[in-house]
């Protein structure tokens, strides 16, 4: 029976320490995504936050998810960890019942982008989740803890600097892992026939034509600068914006503008930029599912996603400069590179925190042994 008990135990660690992890992930590589989901809760609650107060939630969020995620998987603080995982759950249980019944907004959000599932499926995850750390309340300190206590220290340390580095590459880049409908290599068009369904759509300012055709070009390159909220657009970023347009021209990259805004903000945001290039007029929504950031940059060639990023992430402030590369592709980061060693980097430390927990352990079994073999020796 003791036995069934730790086995079920680890187990139990590993899928709600799992299920722990990945929310958090998932909604860390893209906190504006995560943001976006959370204004859509408070506006169904009718109390706005401010923005930074907001920011501070979402980041709050994910990394606490990401790391109590990670200690029930190693069971450190067996005592602590399941009753904190607790906590969240008495809040988590009841709202996702609440989401599930009325219906508020379409996808609760719980994992990000990357995976979609019911407002009920999520409460019924949540009630098998919720019973399982009841479990461990009761029964974690019958497994050991992958990191010894002496180090969980060091755990939480990497744990945090981890996940609020991805946050913040997401926040002010571009999320690391793009599990969106255009992600770099996709097209904004099915076919040579026209766009998809999920496309984005563009329109004239003044007369809402479409103006697709005219707007996003499936032959050559293409620079597409979008701004979904134009209000809030800085006014510091229309040089860069206008010195880029003319680093386009001579370079033989068509450049156009997508915005959403009131025809006043519009306007206004015209009349301050002064900018030569055309302007068209997009859903924020659509904007969003393209690229994140105000403004965000996406360059195209022949219609497909090269790269995508914010305008204050391309670091160069006059793109008429001489030292200026009139290759677009070289003014992206490489994000999957990044991504792959900074999650590289976190599990070398944890397994060797891993290691030297263990060290003590093998040592003593060691000389057990070996006092137990020279006794035999003796004895015989």
């Amino acid at each position: 029976m003791e036995q069934a008990i730790k086995i079920l135990t680890w187990l139990l660690r590993i899928v709600c320490g799992g299920l722990f992890i990945f929310s958090g992930f998932v909604k860390a590589i893209d906190p504006w995504g995560t943001i976006f989901k959370v204004e859509e809760y408070i506006g169904a609650f009718g109390f706005p936050l401010p923005f930074a107060l907001l920011r501070l939630f979402v980041f709050g969020l994910c990394a606490v998810e990401f790391v109590v995620g990670c200690f029930l998987a190693l069971g450190c603080f067996r005592k602590s960890c399941p009753v904190f995982a607790g906590i969240i759950m008495v809040f988590m249980l009841p709202l996702s019942l609440w989401i599930a019944l009325e219906n508020p907004v379409a996808d609760c959000g719980c994992f990000g982008d990357a995976l979609s599932i019911s407002n009920w499926a999520t409460f019924w995850k949540n009630v098998i989740l919720s019973a399982g750390i009841v479990w461990l309340v009761k029964y974690n300190l019958n497994g050991i803890c992958l990191i010894s206590p002496a180090f969980q220290w060091l755990a939480v340390v990497a744990s945090g600097i981890f996940i609020v580095l991805i946050e913040l590459v997401g926040f002010f880049y571009q999320p690391l892992i793009d599990f969106r409908d255009y992600p770099q290599g996709a097209t904004l068009f099915a076919d040579e026939d026209g766009y998809d369904d999920h496309g984005l759509e563009v329109f004239d300012i003044d007369s809402g034509d479409d103006m697709n055709a005219e707007a996003l070009s499936p032959e050559g390159k293409e620079l597409v600068v979008m701004i979904p909220k134009v209000s809030m657009v800085s006014p510091a970023t229309t040089w860069k914006l206008n010195s880029l347009y003319e680093w386009a021209e001579e370079n033989g990259v068509k450049m156009i503008g997508v915005v959403s805004g009131s025809r006043e903000e519009i306007e206004q945001w015209e009349d301050l930029s002064m900018a030569s290039y055309p302007i068209f007029l997009a859903d924020d929504s659509a904007i969003k599912e393209v690229v994140r950031g105000n403004p965000g940059i996406v360059y195209l060639d022949k219609g497909k996603v090269v790269w995508k990023t914010t305008l204050n992430a391309i670091d160069i402030d006059d793109f008429l400069g001489p030292e200026v590369s009139g290759d677009a592709s070289t003014f992206a980061r490489d994000n999957t590179r990044f991504l792959r060693n900074c999650i590289l980097s976190y599990l070398l430390f944890m397994a060797f925190l891993i290691f030297i927990s263990f060290t003590p352990r093998m040592a003593r079994l060691l000389t057990r042994g070996g006092l137990a073999s020279s006794r035999g020796v003796r004895h015989h």
